[in-house]
C-alpha cells in the first residue's frame, strides 16, 4: 500500500527547464508572458503529468492556479507500451484459446482508448466543465474551474484547491462518516442520473475543502481525464 501510494503524486520529477519548454511549446508563448508567477518546484508528480502552482492574471484579477504539464516524452512512452500490450494480447488469444473468455485484446483496446484520451488535456478540460455543469449548485462537491486562455493539449491550467487529502482531513477533525455518505451521494448521481462519472477516483484525486465544523465538508475532485459513460438503457438495468 505504501509503495502504491507513491504513484498518486510522488513519481520522480522532471526538471523545471523541461517543464518550461513543454509549456511554452504547447501554449505558444514564453512562460512569463502567460503567468504572473510560476513555482519551479512541482506541487505533485504523476506518471503522465507534473503539477506546478502559479498565479494567472485574468479579467477578474490575479488567481491562484495549478498547471498540469504533460511529461516530455510521455506520449511516445505510452504509445510503445500500448503497442507491446496489443501484441501480447493478440499472442495470448492466438496461442491459448481459453484466454478468449476474458477478451484480452478487447481489454487492451479499451485501455488504449482511455489512456490516449488522458494524454489530451483538452479532453480533461471539457470533462471538468461538464462535471461542473452537472453539479452546479451542489453543496457536496466542486470541480476546478478551467482557464482556457492557458490550456492546450499538453498543458492544463485550473483553479487551485486549498484542501486536504482524505487522510489529512480525518486527522484534522473532519467527520469520516459524513465524507463517506456524501461521496456515495455524488457517485450515485454521476452513475444513475448523469451517466457520466469520474473513472479514476483514487485518494490522490480527492481533496476535502473547508474547515472542520464549518458545515458540510466539500469534496474537491480533480484529474478528470478518465471518465465513464452509461447510456439511459444501461442505467435502467
Amino acid at each position: 500500500i505504501a509503495e502504491l501510494r507513491k504513484l498518486q503524486d510522488e513519481v520522480p520529477a522532471v526538471s523545471f527547464e523541461e517543464i518550461r519548454g513543454a509549456i511554452e511549446e504547447s501554449l505558444g508563448a514564453p512562460l512569463d508572458q502567460i503567468y504572473k508567477s510560476f513555482e519551479e518546484k512541482p506541487l505533485a508528480t504523476a506518471s503522465i503529468g507534473q503539477v506546478h502552482r502559479a498565479v494567472l492574471t485574468t479579467p477578474e484579477g490575479d488567481v491562484d492556479v495549478v498547471v498540469k504539464v504533460q511529461r516530455p516524452g510521455a506520449g511516445d512512452t505510452v504509445a510503445r507500451d500500448l503497442s507491446l500490450l496489443h501484441t501480447l494480447a493478440a499472442t495470448l488469444e492466438r496461442t491459448i484459446p481459453e484466454t478468449k473468455t476474458y477478451s484480452p485484446a478487447a481489454l487492451v483496446q479499451q485501455f488504449d482508448v482511455s489512456v490516449t484520451a488522458e494524454l489530451n488535456f483538452l479532453v480533461e478540460a471539457e470533462n471538468a466543465e461538464r462535471f461542473a455543469a452537472n453539479f452546479k449548485g451542489s453543496p457536496l462537491i466542486r470541480f476546478p474551474k478551467v482557464y482556457r486562455q492557458a490550456t492546450a493539449k499538453r498543458a492544463l491550467t485550473i483553479e487551485f484547491f486549498d484542501g486536504k487529502k482524505i487522510d489529512g482531513a480525518l486527522k484534522a477533525g473532519f467527520d469520516g462518516s459524513v465524507i463517506a455518505k456524501n461521496s456515495v451521494s455524488v457517485i450515485v448521481k454521476m452513475i444513475f442520473e448523469d451517466g457520466f462519472f469520474h473513472a479514476d477516483p483514487h485518494p490522490g484525486n480527492i481533496f476535502i475543502l473547508g474547515k472542520p465544523g464549518d458545515g458540510t465538508p466539500v469534496i474537491g475532485l480533480i484529474d478528470v481525464g478518465m471518465v465513464g459513460r452509461l447510456s439511459p438503457e444501461l442505467r435502467e438495468l
